[in-house]
């Protein structure tokens, strides 16, 4: 559970996960986008995508397990 979890209701529990996961799986889309393009080997791409990848993946250790939130 997040620090923010005691403080909020099971509603805002549940908008709260689901917000973390749109902006997971924006960033990871954003991600494989730049990573297909034809200059995906710059190294500013590159960093770019992985950047994004790491957001993704730190948004992921935001989540509350949906059962815990409506407990």
């Amino acid at each position: 559970m997040t620090a923010y979890g005691s403080r909020l209701t099971p509603a805002g529990s549940t908008a709260f996960v689901a917000g973390i996961e749109t902006a997971r799986q924006m960033a990871l889309t954003a991600a494989v986008t730049m990573e297909t393009q034809d200059d995906a080997a710059a190294v500013r791409q590159q960093a770019a995508a992985a950047a994004l990848q790491g957001l993704a993946e730190g948004l992921q250790s935001l989540k509350m397990p949906t059962d815990e939130a409506q407990s």
